[in-house]
């Protein structure tokens, strides 16, 4: 390989790219020709292999765009957007801001950099009818580096999620399955052990099993958690197992709102451990927030202004 010939195609006796190239890459007069007339040929003094190397495996993104700034060959071998602004669906088509945007129309593969929002402009009164949003660009994702990821209403696979959670610092799925090949949900502990960034983690539908509060305590990354918010979590909690660990933490503001099919035995078990938080003075530990059928207006003011001042 020879890297001081960059294109296919003539040069022109100037040495530059004549936008003729016969490999399909150039149309003429097209913006990509525009970019491409300016490319020129280049003598690098490391080997050809490392160049290729180095221009097939950018370890950032801000890596790379000083990359493909400083020489298109770059871009030519690995052709990247990178989107270091926020990236939306809002319902009815993808924007950069607030700017639109075609995905359609983007040949190249796609560097996510900042946050990526798939949600209702309309929470309230507008229905989600995609559920495959978010799937339909994951093809085009060369890496998804965001900060913050909010879906709602999308079905993922299990395969996907490392390319969109592990660098993500604050996860909300609101109504969103995470699917294994087989077809079965993905429960919540799988979910949380690959954000292993995550500061904030809320998740409205969690699938839950009487062994998800253990094998959540076998997780490095969950007890630095900052703040956990679940909501409909059924009776197969372990609520045992929670307090167990309750009494210990110092780290995560745990927000827990229980679902409504919770048998009154479970109902009680949640009374009393709202009581004994009422009742204590002073707190070596991270009081949580629950929220459950029986609760009560008053212990519910009690419970949510420790939580908050806490």
């Amino acid at each position: 390989m020879d890297l001081t010939v960059a294109l296919k195609g003539n040069p022109s006796s100037n040495g530059k790219s004549t936008g003729a190239e016969n490999d399909g890459m150039i149309v003429r007069n097209s913006k990509r020709a525009k970019f491409m007339a300016s490319y020129y040929y280049q003598n690098f003094s490391m080997p050809d292999s490392l160049v290729f190397h180095i221009a097939k495996n950018p370890k950032t993104w801000k890596l790379y765009q000083k990359m493909v700034k400083s020489c298109k060959y770059f871009f030519v071998k690995n052709p990247i957007l990178v989107i270091d602004k926020q990236l939306n669906h809002y319902g009815s088509q993808w924007t950069i801001m607030k700017t639109p945007y075609d995905m359609n129309q983007t040949k190249s593969k796609l560097w996510i950099a900042s946050c990526l929002t798939v949600f209702n402009r309309n929470y309230f009164t507008t229905e989600m009818t995609d559920r495959n949003i978010l799937t339909s660009i994951i093809p085009k994702l060369y890496r998804c580096d965001v900060l913050s990821l909010s879906l709602l209403k999308q079905v993922i696979s299990y395969d996907d999620l490392p390319l969109l959670i592990s660098s993500a610092e604050m996860i909300r799925f609101d109504q969103v399955v995470v699917k294994h090949e087989d077809g079965s949900n993905v429960d919540i502990q799988k979910i949380v052990e690959i954000a292993s960034n995550a500061t904030l983690i809320d998740i409205s539908h969690p699938t839950i099993t009487s062994k998800t509060m253990e094998e959540l305590l076998k997780i490095p990354n969950f007890t630095s958690l900052r703040r956990v918010t679940l909501e409909n979590v059924p009776e197969a909690f372990d609520i045992e197992a929670f307090y167990g660990h309750m009494k210990k933490n110092k780290t995560t503001d745990f927000y827990l709102l229980f679902h409504e099919s919770i048998s009154d035995e479970y109902m009680k078990r949640l009374g009393e451990i709202t009581d004994e938080i009422i009742a204590t003075k002073e707190f070596d530990y991270k009081p949580p927030f629950f929220v459950f059928r029986g609760v009560g207006y008053e212990r519910y003011l009690k419970l949510r202004d420790i939580f908050y001042q806490e």
